[in-house]
């Protein structure tokens, strides 16, 4: 009896499933960054994964958590993706955080309601513009912005100041106008404060707003995660597109956004499919470049298939093989225009999924 008494238990414990490894995300209190529906809707947990959803400030604090090995995923833009890139950082960037497009544009350029005397985005030559700050995706556009109105980038002061305190400016004229993203600019709208002028997207048509970023080591060491976090954020995207009313909910109760606010902001749309739309990255390097911000790759194609090319095929592909693709006329509509700064034909960019 005692052997079998011992036998018994050496089966239970055996028998107990291995406890799931922690995967801790950093994420930003930005719209676009879905993590928070994917929890709500219960597919970390379907795809047999333990998240925790860690909340940072900014995206350089979460980049540097995911680095010093703190965090396992944590998301960035363009921008960020191209400077890890060049400093020849062990990552993978994999599925794609949202895009925004003609038909779900971004930011918007902000004046006050008053104010007629501003028609146009060459009427702010002369003005203050209050703006993020210098080297975010908004500074990067307005180098599109300038160029498409026929005006200097010098033509217009910017004042650097985050989107929360952009309402107060703009009301208090010290500043001119602003260039806001949402839900702030749905804020600053419904407080009466400003009156949106042109969306970004008459600028830059569409353009990756983020992606997710692991670690090149553990990514490796875990194939089976890797996956997981893929299939949960394309189906949590797939979600998103379909259901933006409940979406919106979500995200600006968890957000702490009034009702008002959360049910009238922008959404943007998550690629069906999950896959980065690559015009867009090479799109944000040549502006970079041209900005004076950047230094060329030596080799940038073979910069690319190693941090976008190669994982996606190593990692999205699969996933996607096990979840089914999807048509995505959102991503077909896009992929039709040339970006102002791509400075060859649009086919010489596009990546392998999207000929």
């Amino acid at each position: 009896m005692r052997m079998l008494s011992i036998l018994v238990v050496l089966i239970a414990v055996n028998g107990r499933p291995a406890a799931a490894e922690q995967i801790t995300i950093g994420h930003m209190p930005v719209i676009n960054q879905s993590e928070v529906v994917t929890e709500h809707l219960g597919l970390y947990k379907k795809y047999g994964l333990d998240v925790q959803l860690k909340l940072f400030p900014t995206g350089p604090t979460a980049l540097q958590g995911l680095l010093s090995g703190d965090l396992q995923m944590v998301e960035a833009g363009g921008a960020p993706m191209l400077n890890l890139a060049a400093q020849n950082l062990p990552l993978y960037f994999l599925v794609s955080g949202g895009i925004n497009s003609p038909k779900h544009p971004a930011g918007s350029i902000m004046i006050r309601p008053d104010d007629q005397s501003i028609k146009s985005f060459s009427d702010l030559k002369g003005k203050k513009v209050g703006q993020l700050g210098k080297a975010t995706i908004t500074y990067f556009w307005l180098y599109n912005a300038a160029a498409r109105y026929g005006i200097a980038r010098n033509d217009f002061q910017e004042i650097f100041v985050p989107f929360p305190q952009m309402g107060g400016l703009l009301a208090s004229k010290q500043v001119d106008a602003i260039y806001a993203w949402p839900p702030f600019d749905t804020i600053i709208a419904q407080a009466g404060q400003g009156r949106i002028l042109m969306d970004d997207t008459e600028f830059n048509p569409y353009a990756v707003i983020n992606a997710m970023i692991v670690r090149k080591d553990w990514a490796d060491k875990n194939p089976r995660l890797v996956s997981g976090l893929i299939k949960a954020a394309i189906e949590s995207g797939r979600w998103i597109n379909d259901h933006q009313s409940e979406a919106r909910e979500i995200i600006g109760k968890k957000r702490n956004l009034s009702e008002p606010v959360y049910k009238a902001m922008r959404m943007f749309h998550f690629p069906r499919n999950g896959y980065q739309v690559m015009p867009s990255i090479w799109d944000s390097y040549f502006l970079m470049i041209k900005a004076g911000e950047y230094q060329p790759f030596s080799n940038p194609k073979a910069v690319f298939d190693k941090y976008w090319i190669e994982p996606a095929q190593k990692f999205i592909a699969p996933a996607l093989d096990e979840l089914g693709r999807e048509k995505d006329p959102i991503i077909e509509e896009v992929l039709k225009i040339k970006l102002p700064n791509l400075p060859g034909p649009l086919e010489q960019y596009l990546a392998p999924w999207e000929h």
